[in-house]
C-alpha cells in the first residue's frame, strides 16, 4: 500500500516572475512623462529592441520595404506594428509564431494585396534571384453573429502566416453587442484590448516596443493582470475578456487586479452576457487553451478562477429543461415515442445532486421532474480537479505507473492533450448522473451536451469525455468487486490453504456500505470482457470508442472515488461542531473541525490500494490490458462458411463469443477455435 502525505491544493498562489526571468532590463521600463492623467502617452514608451529570429527579421524587412514603396508610388503613408501576444511572448523569452500586423491607415486586405504585388514585381525585376513564393490572401470578414467584429486578412510570407488588421477604436451601444468600428490611434487600439500586457506594440520602423497604456511593461515585469480601461467597461464591451484574464493569469501564474474579480462578482449582467453576447465557439476556444498546458498547477488555477469569478454555470451549462431526461432508459437508448407521462415513483431512485428527492404527484411529467432537479453542484468538479492535482503532484512517476501501467501504452507523466482531457472530465463529473435527449429521442449523457454544445469542442472530445463519464460508476463497482474478491481469497488462503475456490462462493462488493451477495466470481474472461467494453464499446451510436484512453477513464474513476470518500468523511466530521470556551469561561463561537491529515491520508491510501490491485490483476495476473484490441481468430466469412449461413447478426454474435473464448483460453489456436465452433449453435446465440 502506498503511504504518503497527500497535499490537495485548495489555493493556487500566483506571484511575479522570478527575479531576472524577464529578458529586458528595468531601465527599459521607464514610462515617458505626459499624455493623459492616467499616465498614458500618445507617443508611447520605448523599450530596448527585441531579439528577432532571422525569419522574423526577413519578414519585417520586406514589410517595411512594401510600406516605403507604397509611399513612393502612391503617396500612401502607413506605419506597421506587430501587436499583442507576439510582443508579450518575446519580452518573456518565449517563442511565438502569432504575427499580427496592425496598420494605422489601411485595411488589412488592401495592404496584403500590396505585399503580394510587391513580391510579384520583385520576381519579374530579378528573375535570376531566388523567386519569392506568393501566398494567397484569405479575407476573413467581420461576423457579429460569431462575435467577430473585425475584418482580417491572412497570407503567408516566407512560410509564416501573417494576419493584417487595421488599428481601431470600438464604440458599443448598450442595447447592442455589435460595436461600431472606426480607424483608431495606437492609444485607442491599446485601450480597447483585454489586458495591458496584450496591449504592447513593436514598431517595425523604429524597432522599438511601444507601451501606449503606460502599464503594460510594468505589469509584465511584476507579473500582474490589469485591464487598460476600468474592468466594468472592458467586460461590458466584450465579456469574453473575463476568460482571457483567467487564461493569461493561469498560463503565466500572474496576480490579478482585485477590482477585476470584484466587478465580475458584483455585476451579474457581465456573467449573463457570456451566454448572450459571446458565441459558444469563442468560449470553448478560451477554455480549451486554458487547459492545453503541461503544467497541472496552471490548469488547476484556471479551473479555480472560473469558479471564483462565478462563471462556471455560464460556460458549463446543462441542456435546456425541455431536453433533460430523467427516465430509466440508459445512455445510448433510442426512445420509440416521445417521453410519456411517468409516475414520480418510477424515477425515485434517480440520484439528484445534493441528495434531494422528488415529492411530485404521480402524474408528474418527465419535464416536471427535470424542473424539480436540484441544480448541479459544479463546485464538485473543482474538488475533483484539486484531488487530481494532489495525487499527480504527490506520486512519483514510478508510483504513478501502478495506476497507469506501461503496457497500456499511456505515457507517464501525462501528455498535454491527456492533461486537457482529464481536466475537462473533472470539470463535468458533476453531470455523471444526468442525461438529455438529442433530437428528442436519443438518450445521451449530459456531459456530451456541455462539451459539444456549451463549449462547442470537437466531436472527438465529446465522445472521449462522455465515455469516461458513463464508465466511471461501472469502473468503481468492478474495482471494488475485484479488490474484495482478492481480500476474500487471501483470507481463505490464510484460513485453509488447501481449500479450492468455487465460482459460486461468497463475494464482497462495496457500494456505500459493505454487503455480501452471491454472484459469479471474476475470471480472466470476465475481466477481459470488461476491459474490452471500456476500450472498444461505443456508449452511443457513432461514438468513437476510448481505445487506449480507457486507462484515463479508470484513473478518473479513482480520482472521483477519492474525492467522494473525502467529501463524505469531511461532512461527517463537520456535523460535530466544537464549542470554543471564551476568555471569561463562557461558551464562545462554534468551530467546525477539519478532517485530520492522517485520516485523510489513510482514506486516500486505501483507495489507491484498490486500484493498484485492480491493475495488478489486469496486467500481471491475467494480462488482459489490451483485450480491447483482441480480434477473432476466424473472420466473418470463415464463420459463415463453417455454418453455411449468410453474414448477419448471428455471425456477429458468434464472433463476439469467439473473442470471449479466446480471452478464457489465451493459448487457443485456430484448430481449438474450430473445435469450439462445433459446440456452438448459432441459432441459439
Amino acid at each position: 500500500m502506498i503511504k504518503k502525505v497527500f497535499r490537495f491544493p485548495l489555493k493556487c498562489r500566483p506571484g511575479p516572475p522570478d527575479a531576472g526571468a524577464l529578458p529586458f532590463a528595468p531601465a527599459a521600463l521607464a514610462i515617458v512623462a505626459g499624455g493623459s492623467s492616467a499616465g498614458q502617452s500618445e507617443a508611447g514608451s520605448g523599450a530596448d529592441a527585441l531579439a528577432l529570429t532571422p525569419a522574423e527579421l526577413r519578414i519585417c524587412a520586406l514589410l517595411v520595404e512594401v510600406a516605403a514603396h507604397l509611399e513612393r508610388s502612391a503617396g500612401k503613408t502607413v506605419t506597421l506594428r506587430i501587436a499583442g501576444g507576439w510582443v508579450r511572448d518575446k519580452l518573456l523569452g518565449r517563442e511565438s509564431h502569432d504575427l499580427d500586423i496592425a496598420l494605422d491607415s489601411l485595411m488589412g486586405f488592401e495592404f496584403a494585396q500590396h505585399v503580394n504585388e510587391y513580391q510579384r514585381a520583385a520576381n519579374i525585376s530579378h528573375p535570376s534571384h531566388q523567386q519569392l513564393k506568393i501566398g494567397s490572401i484569405a479575407k476573413i470578414d467581420s461576423n457579429p453573429d460569431k462575435s467577430k467584429h473585425l475584418e482580417t486578412a491572412t497570407t503567408s510570407i516566407f512560410g509564416q502566416l501573417i494576419d493584417f488588421v487595421n488599428l481601431r477604436t470600438e464604440t458599443y451601444n448598450h442595447d447592442s453587442r455589435i460595436p461600431v468600428m472606426e480607424f483608431g490611434t495606437p492609444l485607442q487600439d491599446a485601450l480597447r484590448r483585454d489586458i495591458t500586457i496584450n496591449a504592447l506594440f513593436y514598431n517595425l520602423h523604429t524597432k522599438k516596443v511601444e507601451d501606449f497604456t503606460g502599464q503594460g511593461l510594468i505589469d509584465l515585469r511584476n507579473g500582474h493582470i490589469r485591464t487598460p480601461l476600468p474592468p466594468l467597461q472592458t467586460f461590458i464591451d466584450d465579456p469574453l475578456r473575463i476568460l482571457r484574464v483567467i487564461r493569461f493569469a493561469s498560463r503565466f501564474n500572474f496576480t490579478i487586479e482585485p477590482t477585476i474579480l470584484q466587478v465580475c462578482l458584483e455585476h451579474a449582467e457581465i456573467r449573463t452576457a457570456l451566454g448572450t453576447k459571446i458565441s459558444k465557439e469563442r468560449i470553448g476556444v478560451e477554455v480549451d487553451k486554458m487547459l492545453s498546458t503541461d503544467s497541472l498547477n496552471h490548469a488547476l488555477r484556471a479551473v479555480r478562477l472560473i469558479h471564483e469569478f462565478g462563471i462556471a454555470a455560464d460556460i458549463l451549462a446543462e441542456a435546456p429543461l425541455d431536453l433533460r431526461f430523467v427516465g430509466s432508459e440508459s445512455v445510448g437508448s433510442t426512445l420509440e415515442v416521445a417521453p410519456p407521462i411517468t409516475p414520480a415513483a418510477s424515477v425515485s431512485s434517480v440520484p439528484l445532486v445534493g441528495g434531494t428527492t422528488n415529492n411530485l404527484s404521480p402524474t408528474s411529467s418527465l419535464l416536471d421532474l427535470a424542473i424539480s432537479q436540484v441544480p448541479v453542484d459544479l463546485v464538485a468538479g473543482l474538488r475533483v480537479s484539486e484531488t487530481l492535482v494532489g495525487i499527480l503532484n504527490t506520486l512519483s512517476v514510478e508510483e504513478l505507473r501502478f495506476f497507469v501501467p506501461t503496457s497500456t501504452g499511456i505515457v507517464c507523466p501525462f501528455t498535454k492533450d491527456e492533461i486537457r482531457l482529464i481536466f475537462l472530465c473533472a470539470m463535468v463529473t458533476p453531470y455523471i448522473d444526468r442525461k438529455y435527449l438529442e433530437k428528442k429521442k436519443k438518450v445521451m449523457p449530459a456531459a456530451k451536451f456541455v462539451i459539444m454544445q456549451s463549449l462547442k469542442l470537437s466531436g472527438a472530445d465529446g465522445d472521449a469525455i462522455s465515455s469516461m463519464i458513463v464508465f466511471i460508476p461501472k469502473i468503481q463497482q468492478t474495482v471494488n468487486q475485484l479488490y474484495n474478491q482478492r481480500i476474500e481469497e487471501q483470507q481463505q488462503s490464510s484460513a485453509s490453504p488447501t481449500t479450492s475456490s468455487s465460482s459460486d462462493q461468497m463475494d464482497v462488493t462495496d457500494d456505500t456500505t459493505t454487503t455480501y451477495r452471491r454472484h459469479r466470481r471474476h475470471t480472466r474472461k470476465s475481466v477481459g470482457i470488461f476491459i474490452r467494453e471500456l476500450g472498444f464499446r461505443s456508449v452511443y451510436t457513432s461514438c468513437v470508442p476510448l481505445g487506449s484512453k480507457y486507462v484515463l477513464a479508470v484513473f478518473m474513476a479513482m480520482i472521483v472515488e477519492i474525492t467522494q470518500a473525502l467529501s463524505i468523511r469531511q461532512s461527517a466530521v463537520a456535523a460535530a461542531t466544537v464549542v470554543v470556551v471564551g476568555d471569561g469561561g463562557g461558551a464562545g463561537e462554534q468551530q467546525t473541525p477539519l478532517l485530520m491529515q492522517e485520516e485523510s491520508d489513510a482514506i486516500v491510501s486505501c483507495i489507491l490500494e484498490k486500484y493498484r490491485v485492480f491493475w495488478e490483476i489486469v496486467v500481471s495476473e491475467y494480462g488482459v490490458e489490451a483485450a480491447w484490441q483482441v480480434k477473432p481468430i476466424l473472420n466473418g466469412g470463415e464463420v459463415s462458411k463453417f455454418y453455411g449461413i449468410k453474414a448477419g447478426p448471428l455471425v456477429g454474435r458468434v464472433l463476439q463469443l469467439m473473442i470471449e473464448f479466446q480471452l478464457e483460453f489465451p493459448d487457443a489456436g485456430k484448430e481449438d477455435v474450430l473445435n469450439w465452433l462445433k459446440t456452438v449453435d448459432p441459432s441459439s446465440c
